[in-house]
């Protein structure tokens, strides 16, 4: 990674508003440097999304570096990953994962895939996009000696819940919430 490209700002990027017409390939690959800008636009897609139906919970739109650093947290690591779905030099998907070992006591000892978030642009969603990402990731924590994959999915978020569900994803746990007087 030369200096140059370092710390590199997100910016704007027009987000694909209609599906193209006469759509190249679509090219599945890892993440480098210079797809941050469009991995904090699309970020902020599905922030906004989670935004709209939890304010409480998710930040609003932010200043488009705001999110870089945690992205850039999965490039260049042996134990995470960003994959990106690309369209005509465009990135229309990506979903980040991270590696981790399971090692509390009261649970079994298992390394595995934690995805953080999935992202495919309206206009391309419902073409297969999110399922090769998320085959993606279970290839590679696959490869790095991992025995599952592990994500979150709000209880708003339907379409996403069935896609897991198509894939094969089983819901293990309910995580409930209160709000309570008190705090700032």
């Amino acid at each position: 990674m030369g200096t140059s490209a370092w710390p590199l700002r997100c910016q704007v990027t027009e987000p694909l508003t209609e599906a193209p017409q006469n759509a190249g390939m679509l090219k599945f690959r890892s993440a480098t440097i210079e797809d941050l800008p469009a991995i904090c636009a699309l970020g902020e897609q599905v922030n906004a999304i989670h935004h709209d139906a939890h304010p409480q919970v998710f930040a609003a739109a932010g200043a488009h570096d705001r999110d870089q650093a945690h992205w850039a947290a999965s490039l260049g690591r042996d134990d995470a990953k960003i994959f990106v779905a690309e369209l005509d030099a465009q990135l229309v998907g990506f979903v980040n994962v991270v590696l981790l070992n399971e090692t509390h006591s009261l649970l079994q000892p298992m390394r595995f895939g934690r995805v953080g978030s999935v992202s495919v642009t309206e206009p391309m969603r419902g073409r297969g996009i999110g399922k090769q990402l998320m085959r993606l990731v279970q290839d590679f924590v696959a490869e790095h000696g991992g025995h599952e994959v592990r994500l979150t999915v709000w209880t708003f978020n339907e379409a996403a819940h069935r896609l897991y569900q198509e894939l094969g994803y089983e819901t293990r746990s309910l995580n409930l919430a209160r709000r309570v007087d008190g705090g700032t």
